[in-house]
């Protein structure tokens, strides 16, 4: 007696179908259209990294946070323990604000978390970013803050502001040009608060990373006096060990699991895509290695900057 398709649940198509199907001229050419089409992303306008960190938090922070207890266990982190950091973080940086009556720039304020505590407060803000999502985000969840979609670099603005703030932007941000605009935007006595990683590797800026030393002296050259200067490469650190935990323990064993899920019902499929799935490997380790403490100890330092002029 035949067996109808209806009653085995299972597809009739072969798999070598599909890769012969793959072969067809015209969904070849759809598929070099649209690659075409992707290249025109910039991931200065549209950030799909802080698009998924925005997604996971609620608070609105995309920056690593601050711990009072630096050597917390990641296992005995949660997301809300992760959020609370990321509050006490914005916490430090808004103790060291200027003058009340005196508008706040955040530069790089990406979803405006940070923003927003500051008005909450009392202050006026100003948020800046490059980054299209960011401040469509920003104007659709904090109306009272005044958005621009420009660089730091390129900004131009109607009035001066008792303080600039960059939590974790400084580094996107070329420091000659970082300084001179900030000469142009700041009144006298004004503050600069810088809350980010600088390199402790020697070499080329580009691949080392911008070194404190340089920040520093450039400082000097520009006018402006170091008033406060605070470690705290230490308390960033569970975040990182929070992040390379879910790296170990789900996401690189979720990888071996599809990849031999591939073996085994898609042989043929493995081995023709397995430079591609080298090449992924590849640049999934490098990102990896952005949150390997041992790696991060070696070659940076997290500090909390305050400059006047």
């Amino acid at each position: 007696m035949p067996t109808s398709a209806t009653n085995s649940g299972k597809s009739s198509k072969k798999p070598t179908s599909y890769f012969f199907s793959l072969l067809n001229p015209v969904r070849i050419f759809r598929a070099v259209q649209f690659h075409r089409k992707q290249k025109k992303y910039c991931k200065a306008s549209h950030d799909l990294e802080l698009r998924l960190y925005s997604e996971m938090l609620s608070n609105d922070m995309l920056h690593y946070g601050y711990f009072e207890n630096a050597d917390i266990e990641p296992e005995k982190l949660s997301f809300h323990d992760m959020e609370t950091a990321q509050v006490n973080y914005a916490e430090k940086l808004i103790s060291h604000l200027a003058d009340k009556s005196l508008p706040v720039l955040d530069i790089g304020c990406g979803i405006g978390g940070i923003a927003n505590l500051i008005y909450q407060k009392g202050y006026t803000v100003d948020v800046l970013s490059p980054n299209i999502s960011q401040l469509t985000y920003v104007k659709k969840n904090y109306p009272a803050l005044t958005a621009y979609n420009e660089k730091f670099e390129e900004f131009k603005a109607d009035r001066k502001y008792g303080t600039l703030l960059n939590a974790e932007s400084f580094q996107y941000i070329d420091m000659n040009k970082a300084f001179a605009k900030a000469d142009e935007l700041i009144v006298q006595g004004g503050r600069w608060i810088i809350c980010d990683y600088f390199s402790t590797k020697t070499g080329d800026e580009k691949k080392a990373g911008r070194r404190f030393e340089d920040f520093e002296k450039l400082a000097g050259e520009h006018g402006w006096k170091i008033i406060y200067h605070e470690d705290i490469t230490k308390h960033v650190l569970p975040t990182l060990k929070f992040a390379n935990m879910y790296i170990t323990r789900i996401v690189n064993p979720l990888i071996f699991y599809l990849e031999n899920k591939l073996l085994v019902k898609m042989a043929w499929f493995y081995q023709l895509t397995h430079e591609i799935r080298d090449s992924l490997s590849k640049k999934l380790t490098k990102e990896f290695s952005k949150v390997d403490t041992t790696v991060f100890l070696s070659e940076k330092k997290y500090l909390i900057l305050v400059l006047t002029k």
